[in-house]
């Protein structure tokens, strides 16, 4: 019995070493707090119904005798920091479809949950990337903007789908503008 007990505190000793030297990184990438409580704290829960199109994307394509045109699409991605590591990560959360030999194209609507892109804080800052699809091989970046929801439902355009004042610069490699977003509906409902 005597000589179990030590095996037994060896093997305990010897778990506990190791468990010491283990590192565990925890992301997390949506809120943890219920809806009710979220709710009380913050009064703006609910979905955001938002459409946006490109206006005058840079065409990088070059295409059969010059004739082609980009493919593009956009994604959405929000912004984690960790201060204390100096850790900054864009994550995705949404990306439109994209639409074939277009540099003025216009993406569906979509209507996401604000707990999803923001948890509530419509100042939370965004991220949006535009590609250009490329059915074999990687997508190419062509340019992003920062933005924010409460951003977003400020530059709804108010001279139409082509409405330049309002829009937001699409900004490329070389920090030039590739094109413009133009907002058409940014609603918290």
């Amino acid at each position: 019995m005597g000589q179990h007990k030590y095996h037994l505190i060896q093997i305990l000793f010897l778990a506990h070493s190791f468990i010491a030297f283990i590192s565990l990184y925890v992301h997390i990438t949506e809120s943890i707090e219920s809806n009710l409580v979220q709710r009380s704290l913050s009064p703006n829960t609910g979905k955001f119904l938002c459409h946006i199109r490109g206006l005058d994307l840079h065409n990088i394509e070059k295409g059969l005798l010059g004739l082609g045109a980009i493919d593009p699409y956009f994604e959405l991605a929000k912004k984690y920091s960790d201060a204390q590591h100096g850790i900054t990560r864009w994550v995705p959360f949404y990306r439109s479809e994209h639409i074939p030999d277009i540099i003025n194209p216009y993406w569906h609507p979509f209507t996401l949950d604000l707990e999803k892109i923001c948890h509530g804080n419509l100042e939370k800052e965004l991220r949006i990337t535009v590609y250009d699809y490329e059915k074999h091989g990687e997508d190419r970046w062509l340019g992003e903007c920062f933005t924010s929801v409460e951003y977003l439902q400020k530059s709804i355009t108010m001279h139409g789908n082509a409405g330049r004042e309002e829009a937001l610069s699409v900004m490329g490699k070389e920090e030039e503008e590739i094109g413009l977003i133009v907002v058409l509906q940014a609603d918290i409902r």
